[in-house]
């Protein structure tokens, strides 16, 4: 299978057409109460193969070690982001999420599933890094009052 072949299945499954330049697309997508997401396509026809990647943001300052562990914790055997990569691109600091298949592989499940189900697991953690920008800051745990207690001396 070529690029091109690939994209003519996606077409069909979507419902759509898809501008290409060459061996990549760009598809945006978007749900009604979620972020709308890009989603890069590059076709690697000597390996058979396909890149799909997702630009989530930036992510904001504050709490970036606590971001960041969540990131991995996601990666550990790919649970939570559906066989793909959550990382952070050199230079822009902007969160990606990206998947490598073969072109076997995604006309198997389905180049529209495929494809569909890739950009559903992009918007959440588009969505998941937005609210940590969103969110307020959290407080330094304070130490519980515990002098209340009936028989028990702190």
């Amino acid at each position: 299978m070529t690029f091109s072949e690939f994209i003519t299945a996606l077409e069909k499954g979507l419902g759509t057409t898809i501008e290409t330049e060459g061996d990549a697309a760009a598809i945006s997508t978007g749900t009604a109460d979620g972020p709308s997401v890009i989603i890069l396509l590059q076709g690697f026809d000597e390996r058979d193969s396909v890149l799909m990647t997702a630009d989530l943001g930036l992510p904001p300052p504050e709490r970036l070690e606590r971001l960041y562990r969540t990131f991995l914790e996601a990666n550990d055997l790919f649970r939570d982001t559906a066989g793909g990569t959550l990382s952070v691109v050199p230079g822009t600091g902007h969160v990606r999420l990206q998947r490598y298949d073969t072109y076997a592989a995604l006309v198997e499940a389905g180049p529209d599933k495929a494809f569909l189900a890739f950009a559903d697991v992009a918007a959440a953690w588009a969505q998941i890094v937005r609210d940590y920008r969103d969110a307020p800051e959290e407080k330094a745990e304070e130490p519980q009052d515990l002098s209340n207690l009936s028989g028990f001396r702190v």
